[in-house]
């Protein structure tokens, strides 16, 4: 099993990585591969531990199947990357691009998408859980019936996105573009819906709400005072 440790690797190591038999697994703990030009390469499967990939360019890359644990990915980029069933706990991907990469079943936890560019992407749907992706541009994103939960998604950009029967609970939707996205089931139970006017009520239509919830878009819309009794 070829396993790296606290070594800094150049393009043309990361490629002969590629290289291994089919299958073999391939684990890297703390490797800075920053800036690293590796477009193609074939890591499925791999295990990157508290890696560092900030600026490296791994367009079309082969990532079905990773596991990320921690590190740092800022400004990667990931456009047509394959990323289906990948796993990423706690990595900061901030202002990465993931354009057109697919992402069916991929599940990000706690991970920061912060102005990431993930317009297009493909796939069945991807689980964003407890993730800041504040300012993000997740414009189509597939995310029908996944876990959502937690995520802050203000000011970004949900437009087109597929979110039916999706698990919205105590999301951020403050200031979030929402125009065509589709929100059948979808569960916004303890979510901050932030200021809500016509526009943002008539996206939601379909989605489930709490009493509370209700009577605040009643009394944004209308103005209306609700009092029980």
């Amino acid at each position: 099993m070829p396993s790296l440790t606290d070594l800094t690797l150049r393009a043309e190591d990361v490629l002969a990585l590629a290289d291994r038999p089919a299958g073999e697994p391939l684990v890297l703990t703390r490797c800075d591969l920053s800036g690293v030009r590796a477009a193609g390469v074939d890591l499925d499967a791999a295990v990157l531990v508290g890696c560092t990939l900030d600026d490296a360019d791994l367009r079309g890359a082969r990532l079905a199947g990773s596991r990320w644990e921690g590190g740092s990915a800022r400004a990667v980029l990931l456009e047509d990357a394959d990323l289906g069933d990948a796993v990423l706990e706690g990595v900061d991907l901030a202002e990465a691009v993931l354009r057109r990469a697919l992402l069916t079943d991929a599940v990000l936890r706690g991970c920061r998408l912060v102005g990431v560019v993930a317009d297009g992407t493909r796939g069945l749907g991807v689980s964003l859980v407890g993730c800041n992706a504040y300012g993000a541009d997740l414009t189509g994103m597939s995310l029908h019936g996944r876990d959502l939960s937690r995520t802050r998604f203000t000011e970004a950009n949900l437009s087109g996105a597929d979110l039916r029967g999706a698990v919205m609970q105590g999301c951020t939707l403050l200031h979030t573009e929402l125009l065509d996205a589709r929100f059948d089931g979808t569960d916004l139970r303890g979510a901050d819906l932030g200021p809500v006017d016509a526009a943002r009520a008539a996206a939601w239509r379909g989605a489930v709400v709490s009493s509370s919830q209700a009577v605040a878009i009643a009394e944004d819309l209308v103005g209306v005072v609700v009092t029980d009794g």
